[in-house]
């Protein structure tokens, strides 16, 4: 009887593995089916549609500083952030044209933060670790090639200091290091649709801070991305290692203190660069991307509120966000 029983479990083992294998290869022949269809187009366009729906998020790591980021914070702080995103993609660009193929993708995530301030020798100084969970829904012509994914994606951890800070003229600069570990979910046979990116990622970045009146501030910041490499990339070929090159974000916003509690901001960015190649194979798809966001921040006893409104303005290649709603809020302690 003990022998019948293990050869039962061994069995039903085997037939779960037999299941997941099938289910993903059905997955891979629904992918080829989508990518055949399409083939009454012109074999060109066909090749920019699949380079562009790979231009997605884990393709572009601008680094996002919300209204006060620049402020240096005094010392020995502990900060609580949760933040909850909704985004929605639609067409697929292509070198600035726009493709003839309907494309969807949906995402939320809950990014959760924890912060600490302190000083060296005087100098401010903050680090923080954020890790997003979250879920992505592909729709349209993506449903057919891409399951929708949940999980937790990838890890970020940021040192930042202030070289020069002048608290009455409300002057700051700042300097700040991060690093991405792939930490987060990723399947190479669901493409586009992954919480992790598979790949580590390095960034610098700079940003200065000075008011322009007496309740309105100007900052600028300027950052750039470095990339790991990809070895489990899909292509239509199959698996190959993908590369990518510096990625370069330039952003400028200003703020309005409506009172002492009470803030109004609107950021605009612009990121250039970033060209990925396919097993050493360029594949000119540089980003040349430019967004907008629109922030309202209040600060009530029981912490921080920032309300968030953004979207692209115009995208060179890749799925065009056509709106992203973020709900923020931080509790220091």
């Amino acid at each position: 009887m003990l022998i019948r029983l293990k050869m039962f479990s061994k069995q039903c083992i085997l037939a779960k593995r037999r299941r997941k294998l099938l289910m993903r290869n059905l997955r891979l022949h629904m992918r080829d089916f989508v990518f055949k269809g399409l083939d009454i187009l012109p074999a060109r366009m066909l090749t920019s549609f699949i380079l562009a729906i790979s231009l997605f998020s884990h393709d572009v790591y601008a680094i996002d500083l919300q209204p006060g980021d620049i402020v240096a914070p005094p010392p020995d702080l502990n900060v609580i952030q949760s933040a909850y995103q909704i985004s929605k993609r639609g067409d697929t660009y292509s070198n600035d044209k726009k493709l003839p193929y309907s494309t969807q993708l949906s995402s939320s995530q809950l990014q959760l933060r924890y912060t600490h301030t302190f000083e060296i020798e005087a100098v401010p100084s903050v680090f923080y670790v954020q890790t997003p969970i979250g879920y992505m829904h592909p729709g349209k012509a993506l449903s057919s090639a891409y399951k929708p994914e949940a999980g937790v994606g990838d890890t970020t951890m940021v040192y930042a200091f202030w070289p020069y800070v002048n608290r009455e003229e409300k002057r700051y600069w700042a300097l700040g290091a991060y690093l991405t570990l792939p930490t987060g979910h990723y399947d190479p046979s669901n493409g586009v649709v992954n919480m992790g990116g598979n790949r580590s990622t390095y960034a610098l970045q700079t940003g200065y801070q000075m008011p322009l009146g007496q309740d309105v501030s100007w900052m600028t910041a300027l950052d750039a991305v470095w990339f790991g490499d990809n070895s489990e990339f899909m292509s239509k070929t199959g698996i190959v290692a993908k590369t990518q090159a510096v990625l370069y974000t330039l952003q400028n916003g200003l703020s309005y203190d409506i009172n002492l509690k009470t803030t109004v901001s609107a950021v605009y960015f612009y990121t250039a660069g970033g060209e990925t190649a396919l097993g050493g194979a360029a594949q000119s798809d540089e980003t040349q991307l430019q967004r907008y966001q629109l922030s309202l921040a209040s600060k009530f006893s029981f912490g921080k509120l920032v309300l968030q409104y953004g979207a692209d303005l115009s995208t060179k290649n890749g799925l065009i966000e056509d709106s992203r709603i973020i709900v923020r809020y931080l509790k220091a302690f």
